[in-house]
């Protein structure tokens, strides 16, 4: 298979992320904080998530990651785009089902309230 189809589903995924988490975060900036519990410890893995974010994005644009690359073999290829669907399916969810309760970092905001519905009356912390 050509290594370009697995580019493109990352870059479809990566986008799908940042439009699932958009709204989210725009709707989080309008609601006052009541407790802000950011910490360095949070603050240096929001850091590195957001590298971590971009280095798919560097392995799809640049040849800098050419070495680690091996040929695209159709089973493992579509178990990973499932794995990945699923993934940002749970990604979705955990984001509706929190409502006005999501935020990027660990802050309590006014009306917060502990979530049990959804799929969080399954998993407690997805995110």
């Amino acid at each position: 298979m050509n290594p370009w189809i697995a580019k493109a589903v990352v870059l479809v995924s990566s986008v799908m992320m940042i439009v699932i988490r958009a709204p989210h975060g725009q709707r989080s900036r309008g609601l006052n904080v009541v407790k802000n519990r950011k910490g360095r410890l949070e603050t240096g893995l929001l850091t590195f998530a957001w590298f971590a974010f971009r280095l798919p994005l560097v392995w799809i644009t640049t040849p800098l990651l050419a070495f680690a690359e091996y040929s695209l073999r159709p089973g493992p290829f579509i178990a990973g785009v499932l794995c990945l669907a699923l993934g940002l399916w749970l990604f979705h969810r955990s984001h509706a089902d929190l409502g006005s309760n999501w935020s990027v970092t660990l802050e309590v905001r006014e009306k917060h309230q502990l979530v049990t519905h959804g799929i969080y009356r399954h998993v407690r912390h997805l995110m």
